[in-house]
């Protein structure tokens, strides 16, 4: 009998099956030609077989097994055989991209179907979910995807009815997009983006959605220290509904109380306050949620602080700055952030700037680079250069400035 164990197996093939079929058949007496033809099978395969350059078939593998009365032993070896790895074919994504594209073009060339309207309408409701708990600069990356796709929807054919649709949908998402750059302190990108959402808010012919974009915008002015501008498009935002209960109207009033407790007037912010409040009462149920399409008690507390904050009201903010952090979960870290920054305030103005430090550094230490970006940098220097030299030079000055600029450097800001 020759020695197989000296032959060399292919790599890659498991060559016990080979092995026991050429044991078997020369234990039988059997050659090459002979088994060949009893089973069918060419000589040449049949080596093959026994060499492992070839695998077998699973009924190959019985037939043999029967006609040499293996009672089994090919049969559960065939089925262990390994095959050669086949190298996985990748595709380009740009390839992968380009026909999803095709097919959508396909689907929608003659119109979008009013499932793939819905579609849109609730991807709008997720982004505006995920402002509350997304960093800025990763909620941007995917907007933006987003606002592409759209786009190239906007091109294809549509009914004037799903238009409107697809053009209210337009405005939100450049809505959410103005509201994250602002978010990351990008001032001149937001602005040019409020635009944008401005004209689709008017194509789309919603009152509702022009007041919350003009609200937003608000916003825009007010981070850009703007105070007079904010008060103007903020009275335009609840102009827009005759200051009916809606997001946009509640948003607008209480900005107007911000930038009002940074113009120190205190009785005109108080009195924006008491009509965000108002407002905040007759909301719909579904428009009281987490959301930047939202808005709630929590947002209401944070702002209310903010401009009580900006009064030097620090008693009343205080109660205002707890209320709000009772409300809000954990994973509204930018409000809660922000709620403590402006209690960091209110405690440098009380004359205590050690506890103003203790409680700013925790406010922005447990978070990590992105979350830290924009706006909470920026408020976290207001804060810092609110304390008297003597507190900024203090060993727990220097560590908040030195995290401070940590952050700073990350975002490509040494300033």
């Amino acid at each position: 009998m020759a020695d197989i164990s000296s032959w060399r197996w292919p790599v890659g093939r498991d060559p016990a099956f080979g092995r026991r079929l050429y044991q078997l058949r020369t234990e039988r007496g059997l050659s090459l030609n002979r088994l060949g033809k009893i089973a069918s099978f060419s000589p040449g395969f049949l080596s093959e077989l026994e060499a492992a350059t070839k695998g077998p078939s699973a009924e190959t593998a019985a037939r043999l097994d029967e006609l040499l009365e293996a009672g089994g032993q090919l049969v559960a070896l065939a089925s262990s055989v390994r095959r050669p790895p086949q190298a996985p074919r990748v595709l380009p994504m740009e390839q992968i991209e380009t026909l999803r594209r095709q097919v959508n073009e396909t689907i929608t060339s003659s119109g979008m179907s009013p499932a793939a309207v819905d579609d849109w309408e609730q991807t709008v409701r997720e982004h505006g979910r995920a402002t509350r708990y997304r960093p800025p600069a990763i909620h941007l990356d995917e907007l933006y995807g987003d606002f592409a796709e759209l786009g190239h929807q906007l091109k294809n054919r549509h009914s004037s009815f799903t238009l409107r649709r697809l053009t209210r949908v337009t405005a939100q998402l450049a809505g959410l997009m103005f509201l994250t750059l602002i978010k990351m302190n990008e001032r001149d990108a937001a602005r040019t983006w409020a635009r944008t959402a401005r004209v689709a808010a008017r194509e789309a012919g919603d009152a509702r959605v022009h007041s919350w974009v003009r609200a937003q915008e608000a916003y825009v002015h007010f981070y850009s220290d703007r105070y007079d501008e904010a008060l103007t498009v903020a009275q335009h935002a609840q102009d827009l509904v005759d200051e009916a209960p809606c997001v946009g109207a509640v948003l607008a009033a209480a900005l107007e109380a911000r930038a009002l407790g940074k113009m120190r007037r205190a009785e005109d912010a108080r009195a924006a306050i008491g009509t965000a409040e108002t407002i905040l009462a007759h909301l719909d149920a579904e428009a009281v949620t987490a959301s930047a399409f939202g808005y709630d008690e929590a947002q209401l507390r944070f702002h209310e602080g903010n401009a009580l904050t900006h009064l030097h009201d620090s008693p009343a903010a205080w109660r205002a700055q707890q209320r709000a952090l009772a409300l809000y979960p954990d994973s509204d870290y930018l409000d809660r952030a922000l709620v403590k920054l402006d209690r960091a305030s209110c405690l440098t103005q009380d004359g205590d700037p050690a506890a103003s430090l203790d409680y700013a550094t925790d406010a922005l230490a447990s978070l990590n680079d992105a979350e830290r970006q924009g706006l909470l940098t920026v408020r976290g220097r207001e804060v810092f250069h609110q304390l008297p030299a003597a507190a900024r030079n203090l060993p727990a000055g220097r560590a908040f400035h030195d995290l401070l600029m940590i952050t700073a450097a990350s975002e490509g800001n040494d300033s």
